[in-house]
């Protein structure tokens, strides 16, 4: 269908007359074809263009106004509307895409963007799909999926407010995780229960996927030992026995650095934790939260103001909690427990509903110190086995209370393993998941080296400016930005090979896990049968 004939090309930018009773909207791809090449444009705005005289409008309107017939001459002449695009793509004759080298001719039609087209820009040859291509507020049936190899150690920014659909874009990424049989790993911080069966009846969760019996973790106070917990799947009339481990760490697996990388401790207390560990050992943390500061100032060899004592306690005492997770002599370690599953190529989900915050800082930390330290020292010790292991994402719920510009900038307070992983984690293939409703927060090197960004609706102009500045292909997406509903995005992914913002509508979690599931049941079956086949030959 034609939408329009080009008026203006400059630069990447195409503006294009509207032909009449076509539906043009903000985020829409369309082309032009000229000279054998195909120009794939991005709708991102408009503009009304008018020849009338400040007379004409004032009667016109005044007209309008009282509902009386208005006859205006030659009103598609001095009256239309102007689409402005910006070229996203050049589509040569040999079939090879690239960006712009030229621009299309001045009166050249503009018209849709067939399927074929779409494909050959490539945007669903990934292997984590997330959601289709959308046209406006209109889904398009070609799948958007992320280059995972590519991507996950480039970090992940995940940005929108209140309601924006963050949380059902978190359960759609590690579906497809999920499902790429140990190919990738993710971890997950759960503090409200909506992962593993969705928030409320009727939703679904991690927990009806199939292959979540194989390929999933599940850290949980809802078992007291490690085994498998016993689900039941009442839409689907099934259950899963979910691989599980206890929310439970025994304090003596502890080290210093669990406690100086949540970004917590000034380099004082710093010095206090170290001499701790080596005056106390396995004990130490134990000994910091009983023994009373006197006792400890003397057993410190005096080398400790008490004052230092008394705030280092306060803090190691708000960071381990009442014992519920962190806990003396229960024998247990999920951090392993987790690093041993990421290893694996394992969704590893963990639930915290009722930490506190200091112990899901100091929760988070633990587990993403364990996961850098051990593929960082497998490169540099062992390169042959770090080759082997799978790229590993860690989402960090509320960003901007890690990785935020305060929390990093202010007096003595050191950097947290969040901010280390930001700047080092793509060199071991391990990448941070940002997740936060205050991009405008966090510190722009952390914005900027987040290479793939998922741009949810954002209403406050500090947050969606943040984003658009440190940003490719973002110049023009304002209007867009501001006028997005719940769950439609902006993706950029550079080193998914996207050559532009792809206006995409996310997967609803559930319409997404039956596709899944379906799928699911058919590999496994299909894998029965030619084991049994197998073991008939055998015989």
């Amino acid at each position: 269908m034609k939408l329009g004939v080009v008026v203006w090309a400059e630069g990447t930018e195409v503006r294009f007359r509207v032909a009449e009773g076509a539906r043009v909207e903000r985020g829409m791809l369309a082309k032009v074809e000229d000279r054998g090449r195909v120009y794939v444009v991005r709708v991102v705005d408009f503009k009304p263009e008018s020849l009338l005289s400040p007379a004409e409008v004032a009667v016109i309107s005044s007209k309008a106004g009282r509902g009386d017939g208005v006859l205006l001459r030659d009103r598609d002449l001095r009256l239309y509307d102007t689409a402005i695009a910006t070229i996203v793509a050049q589509i040569d004759e040999d079939g090879e895409v690239h960006g712009p080298t030229s621009v299309p001719a001045l009166f050249t039609p503009v018209v849709e963007l067939e399927r074929r087209d779409l494909e050959r820009l490539k945007l669903h040859t990934g292997d984590l799909p997330i959601g289709y291509v959308r046209f406006g507020h209109a889904p398009v049936d070609v799948v958007v999926a992320l280059d995972g190899a590519r991507a996950i150690p480039h970090h992940f920014l995940v940005v929108g407010g209140t309601g924006a659909g963050k949380s059902n874009f978190g359960r759609v990424l590690a579906a497809s995780v999920l499902s790429t049989r140990g190919r990738y790993s993710l971890v997950l911080f759960d503090c409200e229960n909506e992962y593993l069966l969705g928030s409320k009846p009727g939703e679904m969760g991690l927990a009806h996927l199939p292959l979540s019996e194989e390929y999933l973790l599940l850290i949980t106070h809802r078992v007291p030992r490690p085994g498998r917990l016993r689900v039941e799947l009442p839409e689907l009339g099934e259950e899963r026995k979910i691989p599980a481990y206890p929310l439970k760490m025994d304090l003596s697996r502890l080290k210093p650095s669990d406690f100086t990388l949540t970004g917590e401790f000034s380099a004082p207390q710093e010095e206090l934790l170290w001499l701790a560990y080596k005056q106390f050992g396995e004990e130490w943390v134990s000994a910091l939260l009983s023994a009373d500061s006197r006792t400890l100032y003397s057993r410190l060899s005096r080398l400790v103001p008490v004052n230092t004592i008394n705030v280092t306690k306060r803090k190691v005492k708000h960071l381990t909690g009442d014992g519920d997770i962190f806990c003396r002599d229960c024998g247990y370690d999920l951090a392993t427990a987790a690093l041993s599953a990421v290893q694996r190529g394992r969704v590893v989900l963990i639930e915290t509903p009722f930490a506190t915050e200091g112990e899901e800082k100091l929760l988070a930390t633990c587990v993403a110190r364990r996961v850098f330290h051990a593929y960082e020292s497998l490169r540099k010790e062992f390169p042959e086995k770090w080759e082997e292991l799978p790229p590993v994402l860690i989402m960090v719920e509320e960003a901007h209370r890690y990785l935020g510009k305060q929390a990093l900038g202010s007096g003595d307070v050191r950097e947290n393993v969040f901010s280390v992983i930001a700047k080092r984690g793509r060199k071991y293939k391990v990448g941070g998941l940002y997740i936060t409703q205050m991009p405008s927060e966090l510190m722009e090197a952390v914005v900027r080296q987040a290479l793939t960004k998922i741009v949810l609706s954002l209403p406050t102009k500090p947050d969606y400016t943040t984003i658009i500045n440190h940003s490719p292909y973002l110049d023009d997406a304002e209007a867009e930005i501001k006028t997005l509903d719940r769950g439609e995005a902006l993706v950029v992914s550079t080193p998914s090979g996207f050559r532009f913002a792809v206006s995409v509508k996310i997967f609803r979690y559930e319409d997404y896990a039956r596709t899944l599931i379906e799928l699911q049941r058919r590999e496994l079956e299909a894998g029965a049968a030619r084991a049994a086949q197998h073991e008939k030959e055998k015989i």
